[in-house]
């Protein structure tokens, strides 16, 4: 997954030629004109097997971005980043978590490993500033124990995993997500069903596709604001034809655009 930032930023050229906006057929919008820039800022320094000088190189980029009033758009890698960016929020309070993904992520440990990919909800969970978390998709073995569902669901956490989502229907789904001032958007690439997304280290079937994931994300940002997001775990070794990288990059560009027109409809731009 380690190749993924560089493979999500060549998949989104595809979309280089809309530097005036880009028009929707679908909704029938101009997204993004150019009252929106959208900077690259290049690779946090990573140093391989220390990942605790890594982590804070990571939270320590993510301030530089929020004290810049901008919001962060943060390329994986694994899903163990979510904790440190997240600890860079904590000017935020009571800031609602949408974590889109396969698997609950909240194992206590793993093989005495506390900041790792199977347990980045379970570090947000504990700290103060984190409030209402969502879980969309879940679905997957291995990344979660019984006990870990049971403290999940005991700390309030309204997880919707996939029986209920095609029990339910998408409407059910967006009336789940609360009203919230302000959102961090984690999105797993694995949430989308295996045979969307070939290139992931954990690909499931059973899963969501691309337009209710869309969806998802345009409620939230209706509801309030989105103030940063993460899209994880792209491994481009196992891709097909840039397939997964490809939905990884327009799924950002789908977020980016709500959050413009969110703003937008508000008079915020």
């Amino acid at each position: 997954a380690r190749y993924a930032p560089r493979a999500v930023r060549e998949a989104s050229t595809w979309n280089c030629y809309a530097y005036n906006g880009w028009y929707s057929p679908v909704d029938n919008t101009v997204y993004m004109d150019e009252n929106w820039k959208v900077v690259d800022l290049g690779d946090v320094d990573v140093i391989h097997t220390e990942y605790d000088q890594s982590f804070q190189n990571l939270e320590a980029a993510v301030r530089k971005v929020l004290d810049r009033g901008a919001i962060p758009f943060v390329i994986g890698g694994d899903h163990a980043i979510t904790a440190p960016i997240l600890k860079a929020f904590d000017r935020y309070e009571d800031l609602c978590i949408i974590h889109l993904d396969a698997h609950l992520d909240y194992r206590k440990e793993t093989a005495g490993v506390l900041y790792g990919q199977g347990n980045p909800m379970r570090r947000a969970s504990e700290m103060s500033h984190v409030g209402q978390m969502v879980q969309i998709g879940m679905r997957g073995i291995g990344s979660s124990l019984p006990e870990d569902w049971a403290d999940a669901k005991e700390r309030g956490n309204i997880i919707l995993d996939m029986g209920k989502i095609r029990k339910n229907g998408m409407d059910w789904v967006l009336d789940q997500i609360p009203k919230a001032k302000n959102y961090y958007v984690t999105l797993d690439i694995d949430v989308l069903d295996q045979s969307l997304v070939p290139g992931c280290g954990s690909p499931q079937p059973y899963g969501m596709y691309y337009e209710e994931i869309v969806a998802i994300m345009r409620k939230v940002c209706e509801l309030g604001d989105v103030v940063g997001f993460d899209a994880v775990e792209v491994c481009p070794p196992y891709d097909l034809n840039q397939q997964t990288a490809l939905y990884q990059a327009n799924l950002m560009l789908d977020m980016m655009s709500f959050i413009w027109k969110s703003k937008k409809d508000r008079g915020l731009l």
